[in-house]
Parts: C-alpha cells; structure tokens; sequence
C-alpha cells in the first residue's frame, strides 16, 4: 500500500464474527470477541505483547470512501473540522482502537472493544500504557462546550463486570477505563479494590458535583475551587446490613466574600436535584463550606 512517497505495510487482519457492513454497537464493542491475525512474517513483533492488558490497534478504513473536511457527528448539531472529530471519513483513512487483550495465541490476539469491521487491514499494534496514555487532566475540547437539550426520554447507563479471581473482578463500561472492584476487607476483600460500598458513595459525591458544576455554568458563575469528602454509615438492620446515611461535605472556594451566598444556594440546589440521591431510599445530606 503506498500513500504518495510512504510505504504503508499491512501486517494483519481483523476478523469479526456475524460482522456486518456500518457502525457497529457500541454493546457489540464490549462483549464481541474479534481477533486480530498477524502475518506470520510479523509474528515475532509480538513477544511480550501478552504482558499488557490493553493495547492500541491501528488499522485502515478500507471501506471509506471520500471524505470532508467539515463534518457533522453525532454529538452536536454544528459541524465541526474533520481534525476535531472521530470521522472515520479523512484524508488519510486510518483508523485506531484502544482494545482489551484477553489472550494470544501463536499469532492471533483476541481482543475486544474493536470499533473495526471484519476483513479490515491491521497497520500497527503498541502497547497501552496509562502512565503514559491517561491524562486525567485532559478536557474534551468542543464537547464540554456544547449545548446540551435534554429531551424527556428514558436514559440507560450500561456497565459489564467479569469475575476475575477470589473476590475480585473487573469492572467496565464503554469509553471508559476499567474498574478493579471487589469486597471491602470488612467482608474479606482487600483494601485497594473499589468496593460497591465505595461506589456508591462516590457516585453521590460525583453526582452533587456535576450537577453544581452544571449549575455554575448556567448561572455564569466561577469559582476557584471545589473539593469534596464524603462518608457513608452502613449499620446491621433486623439482620441486614444497610446504608443509614450518606454525607457530603463540599468545600468550595469564591473570589469575593459577595459570592459566597450564591453558590452556597447553587450547592443546596444541586444537592436536592442529584439523579443519584434522589434515587437512594437513604437519607442523603450536604454540610457545604464556601470560603473566598
């Protein structure tokens, strides 16, 4: 394959079971096994690859024809540079996957969370690394500024959790990093696993704050900070153990001492309208401290 004066080597192929032509679901993405094939001439490029849990494949949109340079996605009702976006439709159609490695053999990897279709082109594999891919800090560019209509329809949030060993597991969700979950040592697990206990406090602290965040933007309001602690009592009722309470303690930061007021109401406000708490059959409480 030549692309003007570059060489471009082809060292494999990805196969995908019942794989039909189009977008491919994003539920196909995390519990559809594909396999990438190596050429045998490039199979020993491999040695160690099963070392990682997720790698990087990159590969080309053989079926893509044409392309433009202002293009229109799912995600907004404006166009937007084709550069800016992940349109499979580019000048050079080269497209890239972050995959889960679930094992090697001889010269097949068997991967999921490969947004290809079956007989596509494999251009290059590297290893995913997230002390060097993962930037926590990183923002979503035009994403986070879009406007946002929220139409009156049924959402869903999907996760997909796999046993793993004792008593943990994996917990995943699609576009996002992978969860190591389990019990928490008060129940025989292990200290650095994500409990579901932990969770769920957690989601709660999330959900207060997002929605704070929400309310800060629609308001035209800034602030220079937010940190947050939360601490959730489980207690044994008649034989079962439950959540009594959940507290949150927000800690925010003004410019001036005449904003404290106002996004002390904004934090109140948010913690009545969290999706989460509002979901909990617990008593669900915010103790805020807005300072300049």
């Amino acid at each position: 394959m030549k692309l003007n004066s570059i060489d471009i080597e082809m060292i494999g192929l990805i196969h995908r079971k019942n794989s039909k032509d189009g977008e491919i679901a994003t539920d196909e993405l995390n519990t559809n096994i594909c396999e990438v094939e190596i050429f045998r001439e490039f199979s020993e490029g491999l040695k160690d690859i099963e070392s990682f849990s997720h790698l990087h494949i990159f590969y080309i949109l053989h079926k893509q024809k044409g392309y433009s340079l202002s293009v229109l996605t799912p995600w907004d009702t404006e166009k937007h540079g084709v550069f800016s976006t992940r349109s499979p439709g580019r000048p050079t159609p080269i497209g890239y996957s972050v995959v889960k490695l679930l094992s090697r053999e001889d010269n097949i990897l068997k991967v999921t969370n490969l947004d290809a279709e079956d007989g596509t082109p494999v251009v290059d594999i590297k290893p995913y690394s997230p002390a060097i891919d993962a930037k926590i800090f990183a923002n979503n560019g035009w994403l986070d500024k879009r406007k946002t209509n929220f139409t009156p329809r049924v959402y869903e949030y999907k996760t997909y959790l796999e046993w793993k060993k004792g008593k943990e597991g994996i917990l995943t969700a699609p576009h996002k990093p992978d969860v190591r979950i389990g019990c928490p040592p008060e129940f025989g697990g292990e200290p650095y696993y994500w409990s579901p206990e932990h969770l769920l406090v957690a989601s709660v602290d999330v959900c207060i704050m997002t929605t704070f965040l929400d309310k800060l933007l629609k308001n035209n309001c800034q602030i220079l900070s937010y940190k947050s602690n939360v601490v959730g009592k489980a207690q044994l009722v008649r034989g079962v153990f439950k959540f009594s309470d959940i507290t949150v303690k927000p800690i925010v930061k003004v410019k001036t001492s005449e904003e404290i007021e106002k996004i002390e109401k904004l934090l109140n406000a948010s913690a009545k309208e969290c999706m989460v708490s509002n979901s909990l059959n617990i008593k669900v409480k915010t103790e805020s401290v807005v300072t300049k």
